[in-house]
């Protein structure tokens, strides 16, 4: 029938998908889709580039948390609410896996899906040489994350959304690294060490022209100590980012805490301590911090990474 549009469950081909994100119609520049985020999952709400934008969300399953002038609101399922006019970036975190009806008079889908896109080729690179790689960069982007959230009073002018990538692509310079040595078991040689090291110059070098200068020296120097020891230039204290201090402690706490075949994995709560005692070496307000959502239970292993 003429002006009728009808569209059946499971037909994601309609009008597309972009991971969790389906959109289910569209009409000039009204969008209504459904979005499934997983559970432990933190996405940000930001403010329009019109006056006049308008989104409304509906949780239809799951529950998740808004952090709202610092009070963090809980939703349920059969709870709404809409952003229009909003100010700043805020916060939303889901307690558990959450679907939900998302309702937009500014078209988002389209860049969403060309972004997410750039990200999945981004993180095909990785994987295609080393499967470990893509898993850690994932968890190391969910641990960096919480702790910005707490310490972002340190990382004055650095958005959410760009910790975010800057986290999640600190290793796409291993592309660059043979694969031979990243799934190496046994203890590398000299010269396959000093091919490593390179692996955080080569991650600014790719970030650079896409992401800009802050991101890419997030990646840079994610490897370096407080005490000068780390590389690739021996920064030292308040040389090294205060954003790279705390993705240093993230990118050590998944490597302890995982099985890479050859390590002894330790649990959250050892590593962490571990972490906080080596006071010389990472910086003492992020493993306290670190320590602290341990204990809290705010840092957990994400339910996708649970069976990888």
């Amino acid at each position: 029938m003429e002006g009728f549009y009808a569209r059946r469950a499971g037909d994601g081909s309609l009008q597309g998908m972009a991971d969790g994100l389906l959109l289910l119609a569209k009409h000039k520049n009204l969008e209504i889709m459904t979005q499934r985020v997983d559970k432990n999952a933190t996405v940000w709400l930001t403010p329009g580039t019109d006056e006049d934008d308008f989104e409304f969300f509906f949780v239809h399953e799951g529950e998740m948390e808004i952090d709202i002038d610092g009070e963090k609101v809980s939703f349920r399922a059969g709870d709404s609410f809409y952003i229009h006019r909003l100010k700043n970036n805020t916060l939303m975190r889901c307690t558990q896996s959450a679907l939900i009806l998302y309702v937009s008079t500014c078209p988002v889908f389209s860049g969403e899906a060309y972004w997410q896109e750039e990200l999945r080729g981004m993180l095909r690179r990785i994987n295609e040489k080393d499967h470990y790689t893509r898993r850690h960069s994932r968890a190391v982007m969910r641990y960096a994350v919480r702790l910005y959230e707490e310490l972002k009073e340190y990382c004055p002018g650095l958005t959410l959304e760009d910790y975010v990538l800057g986290a999640l692509f600190h290793d796409v310079g291993k592309c660059n690294v043979p694969g031979e040595i990243l799934r190496k078991k046994d203890r590398l040689t000299n010269d396959e060490y000093r091919v490593i090291m390179h692996h955080p110059v080569d991650s600014g070098r790719i970030l650079e022209p896409i992401y800009g200068k802050r991101i890419a020296e997030l990646a840079r120097t994610h490897h370096e100590r407080m005490d000068g020891s780390g590389y690739p230039c021996g920064l030292m204290g308040e040389e090294i980012p205060f954003e790279a201090r705390i993705l240093a402690v993230a990118d050590v706490f998944d490597a302890m805490t995982s099985d890479r075949g050859y390590n002894k994995v330790k649990s959250f709560e050892e590593a962490a301590q571990e972490l906080y005692d080596l006071d010389r070496i990472f910086d003492r307000r992020v493993t306290e911090t670190l320590v602290r959502l341990v204990q809290a239970g705010e840092i957990t292993v994400a339910e996708d990474e649970e069976d990888e």
